[in-house]
């Protein structure tokens, strides 16, 4: 039985890396302001002078001699007042830029892919209303921009989190490590898979309990794993009592819930589970046994050198006008759908290899199972190997955390509603992350 440590943005906010849309938002409005700053203290002519880069354009700055321009600010909101106030204008040269920065409800990278979709079916029904009509080449090419952007950014956090490894990374390292690499807990599994586990424990000690209850053998002919968990379930009703111990608290005494691999499905580009790719630094109450450890980057990486490069768009081919899309038969409109982007690589063959292997339970550490991603999720979440999904869940403050948030969003990736009531854990048997 294998595991799946399926990662999201939540999973470098815990170790304190600063991945989140609002921090790339800060720090892009941070920087733009120490800019504009800059620029205004400069000796200019009266008719003032502007500041422009790819995403903004901003005009009537006037230094000493033209007049005293003063940009006191430490956020977008902030500089859209101070600006105003001096009737200088900034207009935006990216619409996707302009539209995202506008939002206040857009929160999470999630939601930035989502605002893309809504703005590609807007293009392919050329509402009027549309800030891009039906120009989807303009709409593409602001989002490869941001997407940019956001490389830009994530390799200068995971950097500075690499100089500081050691005072951010103890902190949470035995704790997230210790969960990744927990012995399996039965009482987490759908009843199917609970029944299949039992089935084949009981499998293995049937002859010799048979035997045994025949008087053909004694204790002492017995194994040593055989002889322990008969002793331990008695002979009477032996798969109930191998069912009813498999979900105990004593289970790992009786038998081996160690994963036989453990593969980390990074959602993220940054490198953080690397950090946890040796299972012998964690306690994992079987040193006999170490769970094999494998890494996909399923939306590729930062890093050029490893030819995994970065997908960032939309992944929900169940929408149905996704189906619409498809048949307009013009390949602009699936530039950034990330089920076609994933043929790139292999990165999602050896995921269905995996998941076709053998039985595997979802531990997910931050990741928000947004729609976005949703024809991947529905295919490892409703996949008939998929025996468990447990939530490690984000505590925001005393009595409210993101379970039900979440929960309601693995409910959107599932169709068949008994296997989601089945295999998702009860809030109970949860944890936070950290």
């Amino acid at each position: 039985m294998n595991r799946i440590i399926l990662i999201g943005n939540g999973f470098d906010l815990a170790h304190g890396m600063c991945t989140s849309y609002n921090d790339f938002l800060k720090d892009y409005w941070k920087n733009i302001i120490i800019k504009l700053q800059s620029t205004s203290n400069k000796n200019i002519t009266d008719q003032g002078t502007t500041f422009e880069n790819e995403e903004i354009k901003v005009d009537g700055i006037y230094g000493p001699w033209g007049g005293p321009t003063k940009i006191e600010a430490t956020n977008f909101e902030d500089l859209l007042t101070n600006l105003k106030s001096q009737n200088i204008a900034l207009s935006f040269k990216n619409e996707f830029f302009r539209i995202i920065s506008d939002k206040s409800y857009i929160q999470n990278w999630v939601d930035v892919e989502n605002e893309y979709y809504s703005l590609l079916k807007s293009t392919f029904n050329n509402h009027i209303s549309s800030a891009y009509g039906s120009d989807v080449e303009r709409l593409n090419s602001d989002f490869e921009k941001v997407k940019h952007k956001l490389i830009e950014y994530l390799k200068k956090v995971e950097s500075k989190f690499n100089e500081n490894l050691d005072s951010i990374f103890s902190k949470t390292k035995n704790i997230i490590g210790y969960k990744i690499y927990q012995p399996f807990k039965l009482k987490d599994f759908s009843e199917s898979s609970l029944n299949h586990k039992a089935e084949i424990e009981y499998n293995l000690i049937k002859k010799d309990l048979e035997a045994l209850v025949r008087g053909e053998i004694t204790m002492d002919d017995l194994n040593e794993y055989n002889r322990r968990l008969i002793q331990r379930i008695g002979t009477k009703k032996p798969f109930l009592e191998i069912k009813k111990l498999l979900q105990s608290d004593y289970a790992t005494n009786y038998f081996d819930l160690i994963p036989d691999q453990t593969i980390f499905l990074n959602f993220n580009y940054t490198f953080t589970d690397k950090k946890y790719d040796n299972p012998r630094e964690f306690d994992q109450f079987n040193d006999e046994k170490y769970s094999s450890v494998k890494s996909i980057h399923i939306h590729g990486t930062i890093d050029s050198r490893d030819n995994n490069p970065v997908i960032f768009g939309f992944g929900d081919e169940i929408d149905e006008d996704y189906k619409l899309i498809e048949k307009l038969n013009d390949n602009k409109y699936l530039e950034n759908i990330k089920s076609i982007n994933y043929l790139e690589t292999d990165n999602y063959k050896n995921l269905l290899e995996y998941i076709n292997s053998d039985s595997f339970q979802i531990f997910i550490f931050g990741h928000s199972c947004g729609i976005s991603d949703r024809t991947l999720l529905n295919t490892i979440f409703e996949h008939e190997n998929c025996a468990s999904i447990k939530l490690f869940y984000h505590k925001k403050a005393e009595g409210i955390d993101n379970y039900s948030d979440i929960i309601r969003n693995i409910s959107r990736n599932f169709n068949d509603k008994a296997k989601m009531r089945d295999r998702v854990v009860n809030k109970n048997y949860c944890e936070q992350l950290r």
